[in-house]
């Protein structure tokens, strides 16, 4: 009896990627086109958006446990599909998800714009017509709940996981722009690149696919919910005119400043201080990942959390810094570290085969 693997490496999470984007993905959209105009309407949105949204998700959490028979490994181990226990970062994660959307939303939108001034005149993600609250869970589950659990076990579980043994920066990187390929929609592309490093960051310090499903939730929540109650957000934040950009940037800047704050508490506040990641010794010092323990005749002092806090957000201007998050990441990684002795070939080829799908839905934009 062959055992179950609870390891795989970047061609094998591209590969469950591809087949997924392949086999669910397309059969979706498939469905989406073959039902388009024949079965009517259920509650404003056409009936085949509805089954087309639930059947890509399905979909992909059916391949993922498909190529993991095939390939003799694990998902749920592979994914690390288990519960953090730290009850201090799920606290977090609400606030780290309204930061996402101040930081990124504003550049989709300046995006949206561009590509209306060269003619694109493509859709964004449908929406029913929220008449009672029945309609309003129904589509809380097929357009929040169901993508949240069907995309993180793809793209965090499975092929972050397979690219984290590359680097850890190609494992974020890539696995963001995967993320943000695979909606095939333009109008998203920006908003959720954000959303998978974001993501992917906290897959890393979590240790669990739990905190992100829950993350990608409370993100699909809170703009769906603006939509069905209070669009009066959205017809403000476009009546601003030439205001939106004065606006925009205000909110980056806050959304970026305010996500570095919450990543870094995010992080130690599952710091295991019985096994620090990460200590230099020098001079009755000890520099321990930001946070500094000075040692004085046997006593020990930790440093003001708040000074710790702004000493990590200065640290993001400096290439010291930069380097001091990325080892700290790659120590967190529960995934070996093979670099480049590992082929990259199916790596790439669903790198082109991601790009293709989303240029062609790009094109189909302006006919």
């Amino acid at each position: 009896m062959r055992l179950m693997r609870n390891r795989i490496l970047a061609s094998e999470g591209a590969s469950t990627y591809m087949l997924g984007l392949c086999g669910a993905s397309l059969l979706g959209s498939f469905i989406i086109r073959l039902l388009a105009g024949r079965v009517g309407y259920f509650y404003g949105m056409p009936v085949e958006k509805w089954v087309g949204y639930a059947i890509m998700q399905v979909g992909l959490i059916a391949v993922v446990f498909i190529m993991g028979a095939i390939r003799k490994y694990d998902p749920i181990k592979v994914a690390r599909l288990r519960p953090s226990t730290n009850w201090k970062q799920y606290v977090l994660l609400p606030f780290i998800a309204i930061f996402t959307i101040m930081a990124f939303l504003p550049l989709a939108n300046w995006f949206a714009e561009l590509l209306t001034l060269i003619g694109y005149r493509g859709a964004g993600v449908s929406v029913p017509d929220f008449d009672n609250v029945g309609i309003y869970f129904l589509a809380l589950f097929v357009m929040a709940m169901l993508p949240a659990f069907g995309e993180e076990l793809l793209c965090r579980g499975m092929l972050q996981t397979g690219l984290n043994t590359r680097s850890v920066g190609f494992g974020i990187f890539m696995s963001a722009f995967f993320f943000s390929f695979m909606h095939a929609n333009p109008l998203q592309t920006i908003h959720q690149f954000g959303l998978g490093v974001v993501l992917a960051v906290v897959y890393i310090l979590s240790g669990s696919l739990l905190p992100c499903i829950l993350l990608h939730f409370l993100n699909n929540f809170i703009t769906l919910t603006i939509t069905a109650y209070i669009p009066e957000i959205e017809l403000a934040i476009v009546s601003l005119g030439n205001w939106n950009y004065l606006t925009g940037t205000a909110s980056i800047i806050v959304g970026l400043f305010g996500l570095a704050i919450l990543l870094y508490i995010y992080y130690r506040v599952g710091e295991n201080k019985k096994a620090p990641i990460y200590k230099v010794f020098e001079n009755n010092v000890i520099f321990e990942d930001y946070s500094i323990t000075v040692t004085a005749e046997g006593e020990e002092k930790r440093s003001n959390p708040f000074l710790d806090t702004m000493r990590f957000v200065g640290s993001l201007f400096t290439k010291r810094g930069w380097q001091r998050i990325a080892r700290t990441l790659s120590d967190k990684m529960d995934v070996p570290d093979i670099g480049k002795r590992q082929s990259m070939v199916t790596v790439w080829l669903a790198t082109g085969f991601a790009v293709l799908y989303w240029v062609l839905n790009f094109i189909l934009g302006f006919i």
